[in-house]
């Protein structure tokens, strides 16, 4: 029998045998019995400040997760986001909390794992309208049938008594087309996220009717949804995202302008519009940890307003394991 060389062993440990241990550790698993794969994210979002903890989280953290890469998927419009996610072309998105309760509610399997922000809408009209009642048989922009500014709405009337009597026309209009939809005499109003409120009223086409934290205060609006396969077999990669956009949150609270240059690639909005509504506190991304009180009164209110058919359950539309 000949001998083997060392350079022969080598070859063939490499080959061979090195082959099988790269694939054990490509195939290894973690503490929880997982995948170390890293798990591309593909999320659903709009151009709107409601969604900045996205492209702050992206830039401050994705090259240095272990487990996940995250990439944003920018649509233009609240069916997009939820066609693609029944479609499965998204795996997460940041959804408006009645819609993504009306999904689960349908049986869509996803949860909330955090709140996108609180706050940060704006009832926007004509220079002719000066209080609610001027708003009776005008036509109302807003984003979504099933949306968190239907309920706003409902609610401003309902504080004023006006619920049953006012008529109004509501028209569903993408977030970036109410400005012109409003000076082209389309709509009389809109009631929408930020920053369409302040660029209406920078462009001398609207003032400001109400904010929305004057009408329900802290209110959830946005909420990061996530499908149920993808959390049960990622645990870990949803972890690193959960965190990364809390921690987000509070970066853009003390680097205002920073984080409005952030997002700049991703939504492509003037970053001063962006720092200004920060600054003023429109909106806020701290304290975004799902909340049962916040959450079931957007609840409550979406059943009274008919956007949903029957009761949410706070219990099966969250998973609070990760923030």
């Amino acid at each position: 029998m000949g001998y083997i060389t060392r350079r022969k062993f080598l070859k063939y440990s490499l080959g061979a045998g090195g082959t099988a241990l790269a694939s054990q550790f490509t195939n290894a698993k973690n503490l929880f019995g997982q995948s170390r794969e890293k798990l591309k994210l593909n999320i659903g979002y709009l151009p709107i400040a409601d969604h900045l903890i996205l492209p702050v989280s992206k830039g401050l953290d994705n090259g240095l997760y272990n487990y996940i890469n995250v990439n944003p998927c920018l649509c233009q419009s609240w069916d997009e986001i939820s066609g693609k996610m029944d479609m499965g072309i998204l795996n997460a998105a940041f959804m408006l909390a009645p819609l993504a309760m009306h999904k689960v509610i349908n049986g869509a399997s996803m949860r909330c794992l955090l709140l996108g922000h609180t706050n940060g809408s704006v009832i926007a009209v004509n220079k002719t309208i000066t209080n609610g009642k001027d708003l009776n048989g005008k036509t109302i922009g807003i984003p979504h049938s099933k949306s968190t500014h239907r309920v706003l709405l409902y609610k401003y009337f309902k504080d004023r008594g006006m619920e049953k009597n006012i008529n109004i026309k509501l028209v569903k209009i993408p977030p970036p087309l109410t400005i012109a939809s409003l000076k082209s005499g389309k709509i009389d109003g809109y009631c929408v996220a930020e920053p369409w409120g302040s660029q209406g009223l920078k462009a001398g086409v609207a003032d400001i009717l109400e904010s929305s934290h004057n009408i329900i205060p802290n209110h959830a609006c946005c909420i990061v949804m996530v499908k149920n396969r993808i959390i049960d077999k990622h645990m870990d990669g949803i972890s690193e995202w959960v965190k990364s956009l809390i921690n987000a949150g509070k970066f853009i609270h003390t680097n205002p302008k920073q984080a409005g240059l952030m997002q700049k690639p991703f939504m492509n909005q003037v970053p001063e519009d962006i720092a200004q509504a920060i600054k003023k506190e429109f909106i806020s991304y701290v304290n975004i940890k799902p909340d049962k009180a916040k959450l079931d009164i957007i609840g409550k209110l979406s059943l009274e307003c008919g956007l949903l058919h029957e009761k949410y359950n706070f219990s099966h539309f969250v998973d609070n394991r990760f923030a």
